[in-house]
């Protein structure tokens, strides 16, 4: 069946606005138990995720030459790469860490070079992986008077967990072809989650965990429309832009991250993150936007 041509392009926005505003949703519930609320979020949307496929009368599990793609997809995006990112977002706010994020078309074209046949690296991918290499250190601003190695370390390890997740999407675009988006999700989620908490019930304690009304209602927004609908229409989109363009929403969601950031949370930038942010999204963005400007005059 054909998709009709203006379905991608909603998605596609969809996406962008909605994992746009999930940093928020992070920062606000992570409290001091990152692991426990990371696999609370992850229990809620697989299990929805189930219940969504029972109810379409479709299959839950998925076939058994699938199990290498889900165990990567659950320990590189749901373990690692989340549960990394809600680590660090402890100590970083949701507008440095979505500006971060911004890196990921960075990694997987690093990975998409190695696996995928049509997606080489080329001089505009050297060009973006400079720029963010550069802009990276900005942010970081190393000899600054605001540096603070607890943020520093925060930030490290959000992009440790950006280079986790960048691996099984560039997998999922090679082998998922003819596998359900939900299907995946559900099990890739539950899997993570059960590290997440297996990880969160030896490092942290129960008795510290914030469940109040702010809380409960971030998760929860997380959980179904960051998880369970996000991570179906980034899959679904997945089987039909290509995987580098896919990954270009990251440099959309920081501009309106950082919107909800100063509005809802009185999130500022420094100096140095705002040109590191500025540096890191006209070195991911500017190639893609000659390219198509360049593809639609010929």
């Amino acid at each position: 069946m054909k998709t009709k041509s203006y379905i991608i392009p909603v998605l596609y926005a969809a996406l962008i606005l909605i994992w746009g505003s999930t940093w928020i949703g992070i920062k606000v519930s992570v409290g001091d138990t990152p692991f426990l609320m990371a696999s609370i979020r992850f229990f809620i949307a697989g299990i929805a995720l189930v219940l969504f496929q029972k109810m379409r009368k479709k299959a839950i599990l998925p076939h058994g030459k699938y199990r290498n793609l889900i165990l990567a997809l659950g320990l590189g995006n749901f373990f690692f790469g989340y549960g990394l990112t809600y680590w660090g977002m402890q100590y970083v706010n949701s507008n440095v860490t979505s500006i971060l994020w911004a890196t990921l078309p960075v990694m997987i074209a690093i990975f998409a070079h190695r696996m995928l046949k049509n997606e080489k690296i080329n001089a505009a991918s050297i060009f973006s992986l400079v720029g963010s290499i550069v802009g990276t250190l900005l942010i970081f601003d190393l000899r600054g008077a605001s540096f603070d190695p607890q943020v520093a370390t925060g930030m490290l390890m959000i992009l440790v967990s950006i280079f986790a997740t960048a691996y099984p999407n560039v997998l999922y675009k090679r082998d998922g072809e003819n596998l359900d988006p939900v299907v995946a999700n559900a099990s890739a989620m539950l899997i993570g989650a059960t590290l997440l908490l297996i990880t969160g019930s030896v490092t942290e304690s129960w008795s510290d965990v914030e469940l109040n009304t702010l809380t409960i209602a971030a998760t929860t927004y997380l959980a179904i429309f960051g998880s369970a609908i996000g991570f179906t229409i980034y899959f679904w989109l997945v089987n039909r832009v290509t995987i580098v363009k896919m990954s270009y929403t990251t440099f959309l969601m920081p501009v309106w991250a950082s919107v909800l950031g100063r509005v809802l949370l009185g999130e500022e930038l420094t100096s140095s993150a705002l040109l590191g942010a500025i540096v890191i999204i006209s070195s991911v963005s500017l190639p893609e936007l000659l390219r198509s400007r360049f593809s639609n005059g010929q």
